[in-house]
């Protein structure tokens, strides 16, 4: 499984972070997180994830901004999609990968 993209942006009172990863050579998975953005932390609120899967890196992506819309009742705005920076190779041959979520 290889990260591709990371994503970032804010919908409604929402902070937006999530990824999309290559799980084979024709299908991807797309994870959101949403968290409350730290101006207007509510700790009622809860932290919402959606996870959906396509064929192509662009189905992921509109799918997921689809559910997000669906879950929060509001489009994503500025959403920042970037390419995933390569992976450096460790001595001990260990690859690290950026977590999904970023620095919240």
């Amino acid at each position: 499984m290889g990260l591709r993209v990371t994503l970032g942006g804010d919908v409604g009172k929402y902070l937006v972070r999530g990824a999309i990863w290559a799980l084979g050579a024709h299908s991807y998975r797309a994870d959101i997180h949403l968290v409350p953005s730290a101006s207007r932390l509510d700790l009622s609120e809860a932290i919402v994830i959606v996870s959906v899967r396509s064929s192509s890196l662009q189905g992921a992506l509109d799918a997921a901004t689809a559910r997000v819309m669906t879950a929060i009742g509001k489009p994503v705005q500025n959403l920042d999609v970037r390419a995933a920076p390569r992976n450096s190779e460790g001595s001990n041959g260990r690859r690290t990968v950026p977590h999904p979520l970023g620095a919240v």
